[in-house]
């Protein structure tokens, strides 16, 4: 009797020690550290909206309308996260949405990148225009790209409005449960 508790202690030992080694190995194949990370609750996370501060030289190549769509989303990014904070200061702590993740995540990273990919192809179609004189004035490249930058831009700007609706939605709720309550101790 007392050979099969040992085995079985062994066993569950051994397949213990496995099974976290193996969990172990799994998450430093993927990229992840153990031991290493933190656990934030979502609702505790404040993600800053980025406003969007290029140096002039880097705005120089963009179309004007272009920029003034830049101008309209850094705008809109600065009013939501001055509601965000306003919310915080007040003692809420507002969750984080997937809507802002993915809003932040473009803004910081996306839309950056995109621009500077669509630079990059204006430079280059530039000297190839210089190079082939008699070629159209605008490339089949350029036009492309410039059609991708104006399609994230407006989906960025539609996701702020969408983001800043629900927030305006939300104050609305609570001041309207405040006037219910009211009314009840009447």
């Amino acid at each position: 009797m007392s050979v099969v508790i040992g085995a079985g202690v062994l066993t569950l030992v051994a397949a213990g020690y496995v099974g976290r080694k193996g969990w172990l190995a799994f998450h430093r194949a993927v990229g992840i550290t153990p031991g290493k990370m933190k656990y934030i609750e979502p609702s505790q996370q404040q993600p800053k909206m980025r406003q969007l501060s290029w140096s002039a030289e880097r705005m120089q190549d963009l179309p004007p309308s272009v920029l003034q769509q830049l101008q309209r989303i850094d705008t809109k990014a600065q009013l939501l996260q001055q509601w965000r904070d306003e919310l915080t200061q007040s003692g809420q702590t507002p969750a984080v949405s997937e809507e802002e993740f993915l809003v932040n995540k473009l803004l910081k990273e996306r839309l950056p990148e995109l621009l500077t990919n669509y630079q990059r192809l204006a430079r280059h179609d530039a000297v190839l225009q210089q190079t082939q004189p008699d070629s159209p004035t605008q490339s089949h490249g350029e036009g492309s790209a410039l059609n991708l930058v104006f399609e994230l831009l407006i989906t960025i700007e539609a996701k702020l409005d969408a983001l800043l609706t629900r927030y305006q939605h939300n104050t609305l709720q609570d001041m309207q449960v405040m006037q219910r309550y009211l009314q009840q101790r009447q």
